[in-house]
């Protein structure tokens, strides 16, 4: 597991709307990582969660599962978002989190492969948001790690 205080340290510094959001990392490894986010902070005009904020912590998320699985293994490469979909399936009105997973491990082996074959590739990375035991957010993103010239 990352440190958690650590990780956040580095999304405030490198990506500061994730300090302006009160982004918190409740659980953070190779296979999941959980951030959450206040209300407060994140509210709109119907005293729900801003749709803004919801798509950027669900990025956040992947981009951060992402970074994870790769800060290690594969040196110097750049993470960036290619193309997301965001599903609201329902209001969002307390504090929230989004859950991403890593794919399964035939996906991501070969996520690995092209990466190390040819210096970029893409993949599909989900998060979700949920409220209560009901799913509110669901997110598609395509990531693609490119290696730093």
């Amino acid at each position: 597991m990352a440190d958690k205080e650590a990780l956040e340290a580095y999304l405030y510094k490198n990506i500061p709307l994730s300090m302006a959001m009160g982004v918190r990392v409740l659980d953070a490894d190779k296979k999941e990582v959980v951030l959450s986010a206040p209300l407060s902070a994140n509210i709109n005009h119907k005293r729900t969660a801003f749709g803004g904020s919801l798509q950027a912590i669900a990025t956040l998320s992947c981009w951060t599962l992402m970074h994870l699985n790769l800060k290690d293994t594969v040196k110097a490469s750049e993470i960036v978002i290619t193309a997301s979909t965001i599903d609201y399936i329902r209001p969002v009105t307390s504090d929230f989190s989004a859950h991403a997973t890593r794919p399964d491990k035939k996906r991501w082996e070969q996520f690995l492969k092209t990466f190390d074959r040819h210096g970029k590739a893409r993949i599909q990375l989900t998060a979700h948001i949920m409220q209560g035991e009901d799913l509110a957010i669901d997110y598609t993103g395509s990531f693609a790690a490119l290696r730093a010239n």
